[in-house]
């Protein structure tokens, strides 16, 4: 049975009992012995702390619980060590636990592709993922505006690839920030299974979430769903942008044609087919211009059109103004 551990919610701190608490007041006086010992009660309450801590770690080290892991690592990014009569000097941060936390439950499921490795010269962990090696170093930052949950991000260009947030229990991709460096810049440095490999990494995150927690994840354009559709972040109508997508689908040996319910419906091949059209809210009545992807085995996303039919990726990114999936502005701005 896996230990309990007290949520980031509850206090850390050891609660005085009735006599130490005298025992502060006695301080305060003349005594020298009541100086001495509420000196020494408090210096037992941080040594205390930090054996608490080192149970914690050994708990996010061994369990094969996922609750147990999940319990450990929102005690870890809350929990202060540090006090006013023991400090610490060797720790890791807050954000270097959420990486932890991610190789462990990779671990668990027996897919711990991405390498935890330690920065010296900047004192930090980092990822590093197997093909595309340093040309991503990911880390986690914390979201200080919100004061809780941390964003994913290649520190090299500063990209948030996707938001956590354990108390709320959601993850968020960014589709703007994917799109920038998994299907332009690594595009042009990479083949596209290093690329494929890195982004089945980044579905197994949020699917392992999902399903082991319960978490509220947005995949965006990561999403193979047939049911999924991917609300483009401009309200106006793409006329021009389709009008282009005609042109260049018809040089392209394909044909954009009406569909029977006003999409903008383009075969790509038996089975998979791409659709644009205005989705409407029947409970806001408010519209929606959108994207969506038809695969009769339910494996490839938006993401995997773009990198397969180079003439739609130049038509999207080309057209980003209007045409730009939309991720949570909650929590991504711009």
């Amino acid at each position: 049975m896996s230990k309990k551990y007290l949520r980031p919610t509850e206090t850390f701190y050891p609660q005085k009992t009735k006599k130490a608490q005298d025992k502060s007041v006695y301080a305060g006086s003349l005594s020298t012995t009541g100086r001495l010992m509420s000196y020494n009660d408090q210096l037992k309450e941080s040594l205390e702390r930090g054996i608490y801590f080192t149970q914690v770690i050994d708990e996010l080290i061994h369990t094969t619980d996922k609750e147990a892991l999940l319990d450990a690592i929102m005690t870890l990014t809350d929990y202060r060590l540090d006090t006013a009569y023991l400090v610490f000097p060797q720790q890791y941060s807050r954000a270097d636990y959420y990486l932890i936390f991610l190789n462990r439950l990779l671990q668990l499921h027996e897919n711990e592709q991405v390498i935890l490795q330690s920065s010296d010269h900047r004192n930090e962990l980092y990822h590093e993922f197997p093909g595309i090696d340093m040309e991503g170093y990911f880390i986690f930052k914390i979201d200080d505006n919100m004061r809780e949950g941390a964003y994913y991000i290649d520190k090299n260009t500063g990209l948030k690839l996707f938001y956590i947030n354990f108390k709320r229990q959601l993850i968020r991709f960014n589709s703007q920030a994917l799109t920038k460096l998994l299907v332009v810049d690594y595009s042009e440095k990479f083949d596209y299974k290093t690329v494929k490999r890195f982004e089945q990494y980044l579905v197994a995150i949020g699917r392992y979430f999902k399903e082991d927690y319960g978490f509220d994840v947005d995949f965006n354009l990561l999403d193979v769903s047939n049911s999924a559709v991917y609300p483009i972040a401009s309200t106006e109508e793409p006329r021009n942008a389709l009008d282009k997508l005609f042109i260049i689908s018809a040089q392209a040996g394909h044909m954009l044609l009406n569909g029977e319910q006003g999409q903008a419906l383009l075969e790509l091949k038996k089975d998979l087919s791409l659709a644009l059209f205005e989705k409407k809210d029947p409970d806001t009545l408010s519209s929606q211009w959108v994207l969506q992807v038809h695969d009769a085995e339910h494996k490839i996303s938006w993401f995997d059109i773009l990198y397969r039919y180079e003439f739609i990726r130049d038509w999207y990114l080309n057209n980003l103004d209007s045409l730009a999936i939309r991720s949570d502005e909650r929590f991504f701005k711009g």
